[in-house]
């Protein structure tokens, strides 16, 4: 079986670059810093490990928990410090009295500016404001670019890691009976579109599970996963218990809001 043969096609290439880089970092010893992945990607990364001889793999996105992080290689017998990761913490601050920037908002914004997504990481946003970490590289760039949200003037300020500010992710708990926890049937009960309907953007590579595309309508979803469509945003799956007479499936998610 070939190595690749354990990753979904369009995978592919990301597999072959990040596989050449390990390759890279074992044969000259040197670290070699990423940008901002997902955690499907930083997955691949470590599975990857596997393949070279005392190559490790580190992923930080400024904090804790954070989702999209920048991947550091290095030779087993370093000792990585914060400042080779490369992270900025900004903080967007404007007049708020007329808007509440959502992350989508944000986002759009950042991505306006010709700014790649692969070159900024969380989007923080709380009752205090919103905080990005970006790459240190792109910063000063961002920071002239970034200019108004909205039509909002807004400024880019970089603030030290002892500002940053956690928000809690807030999730609306849902529970509804399905026939089978297949990904159109769960995907159409959180978003209410017929099964038809959901199909439709899950053929089309819109769905995720994990941060990996998932284009089979009855492919089964599972307590633990988390599942995304392009658009309408993600959840997780909490539970997916059959019941003891109908044999329907009681499924249980938390909708992010």
């Amino acid at each position: 079986m070939s190595l690749f043969d354990h990753f979904r096609k369009e995978e592919h290439p990301f597999v072959e670059r990040a596989l050449e880089m390990l390759l890279l970092t074992e044969q000259r010893q040197t670290m070699r810093l990423t940008d901002f992945l997902d955690p499907r990607q930083l997955f691949i990364f470590q599975s990857l490990t596997s393949q070279v001889t005392d190559v490790c793999v580190e992923g930080r996105g400024g904090y804790p928990g954070a989702e999209r992080v920048r991947v550091l290689l290095y030779p087993a017998y370093c000792q990585p410090e914060d400042a080779d990761f490369r992270l900025t913490l900004a903080e967007i601050r404007g007049d708020r009295r007329f808007v509440q920037l959502s992350h989508r908002d944000v986002l759009g914004a950042l991505l306006h500016i010709g700014l790649k997504r692969e070159k900024f990481g969380d989007i923080l946003i709380d009752e205090a404001g919103c905080q990005v970490v970006v790459a240190s590289e792109v910063f000063p760039y961002v920071q002239q670019q970034l200019t108004q949200i909205h039509r909002i003037p807004v400024e880019l300020v970089g603030v030290g890691w002892e500002q940053l500010r956690i928000p809690v992710k807030r999730r609306a708990e849902k529970s509804f009976t399905v026939s089978s926890p297949r990904l159109d049937a769960v995907i159409g009960e959180v978003y209410r579109l017929s099964r038809a309907k959901a199909q439709l953007p899950i053929r089309a590579g819109k769905a995720k599970v994990n941060w990996k595309v998932v284009d089979d309508p009855a492919y089964h979803v599972a307590a633990g996963d988390v599942v995304s469509l392009s658009g309408f945003g993600r959840f997780d799956v909490y539970e997916t218990t059959p019941t003891a007479r109908s044999g329907r499936f009681r499924i249980t998610i938390g909708q992010y809001i």
